[in-house]
């Protein structure tokens, strides 16, 4: 159910998501907006959690004919659809790739495992340095990309494991830097963080048993002055430098907080998610706004 209203979440990404094709595309009713494999990706990982079989089909027979590529004896995914686009985001591909492989044992069909895996092997082959991941293969030059999104690390990666120990950066500030560019040799930070990185970062960190004091005490002091959270934060001073909230900073610092053993501010945070979601869904929320709320729904 989408906030109570009787309709499924399939049904409103249906009237709401998607083109003719089947395709989603970013905000609701708008078929103007960005057709992402981030969107394909976040909602085969719904499905899959639902265990929603035919719907699954749908989306990955989408992913087939309307996404991938082929070139060079690899697979890839271009970012996006229906715009210029020879990249692809190392991890919208990890989410599509693990999202498969769950679907292939759950729905007992091999033809996932074996798009998974060329997915995956893609990665393997082309997209890194020195063995280590990074964020996009450009196949309109054979050249792999420069730099590693730290938010990109999560743990449904299987190729390239020495990638994990860029989360570890030998730092004890506050917050996280964004990524490590491979050209300069170093981390490099933005003077405003985004939460949903900077929570990413914190979960990839959790998983691979990396501790982040500094980041878990002020984040839950925070949350207990404040009661919420914003999107995005002054990295020197600490504090909001916007208003608005965002249910997929929600979702993740709802998963943090479970990581961590504080059950009770993660059930805080899940009531805060839902009094910011309101009665009206979808409203103009991103989709990825909306699949990570229902994803934190469907498990309460």
């Amino acid at each position: 159910m989408v906030n109570g209203q009787g309709t499924t979440v399939q049904e409103t990404v249906d009237s709401h998501y998607v083109n003719d094709e089947g395709v989603i595309h970013a905000y609701p009713d708008n078929r103007d907006s960005e057709y992402l494999s981030e969107s394909l990706g976040l909602y085969l990982e719904y499905l899959l959690q639902v265990e929603d079989e035919e719907n699954f089909a749908e989306q990955a027979a989408i992913l087939k004919d309307r996404f991938l590529i082929e070139t060079g004896g690899q697979v890839f995914i271009p970012w996006r659809l229906y715009e210029e686009a020879n990249v692809n985001a190392l991890i919208d591909d990890v989410r599509i790739a693990a999202a498969l492989e769950g679907a292939a044992e759950q729905f007992a069909e091999p033809a996932y495992l074996k798009l998974s895996q060329q997915i995956v092997s893609a990665i393997e082959d082309r997209q890194h340095q020195q063995g280590t991941a990074v964020d996009y293969y450009d196949w309109s030059y054979q050249l792999a990309g420069n730099r590693l999104t730290l938010s990109y690390l999560i743990d449904e990666i299987t190729v390239l494991p020495e990638s994990f120990a860029m989360l570890d950066t030998g730092e004890s500030e506050v917050f996280f830097p964004e990524y490590y560019d491979f050209d300069e040799k170093k981390y490099v930070k933005s003077g405003e963080v985004h939460m949903i990185d900077q929570l990413l970062i914190a979960v990839n960190r959790f998983d691979q048993d990396i501790e982040s004091p500094e980041f878990e005490n002020w984040l839950t002091e925070e949350w207990v002055n404040q009661g919420q959270l914003a999107g995005r934060y002054d990295r020197e001073t600490g504090k909001p430098t916007v208003d608005y909230e965002s249910l997929a900073v929600y979702y993740y610092l709802w998963q943090y907080f479970e990581r961590i053993e504080q059950t009770e501010f993660a059930k805080q945070v899940v009531q805060r998610a839902e009094s910011l979601a309101g009665e009206e869904l979808p409203g103009d929320l991103h989709f990825f706004d909306f699949i990570h709320y229902q994803m934190m729904m469907h498990e309460q």
